[in-house]
C-alpha cells in the first residue's frame, strides 16, 4: 500500500478506521521507503476516522 492506492475514483481518500489506518501504516514501514504523502495520507484517514468516532 502505497497511501495512493485507498484513495477513491473521485481522489479522495477512502475513510480508514484507526484499525486500518494503523495496519497501511505498518505496511508502508515495511516496505522501508515512505514518501512525505503517505505519511499525510495515514494521517488524514486517522484524522477523519477519529472524527466519525
Amino acid at each position: 500500500m502505497n497511501g495512493r492506492g485507498s484513495r477513491g475514483p473521485d481522489g479522495e481518500a477512502a475513510a480508514l478506521s484507526p484499525a486500518e489506518a494503523a495496519v497501511e501504516a505498518r505496511a508502508l514501514a515495511a516496505r522501508g521507503e515512505v514518501t512525505a504523502d503517505d505519511v499525510t495520507d495515514v494521517l488524514r484517514a486517522v484524522r477523519e476516522a477519529r472524527e466519525r468516532a
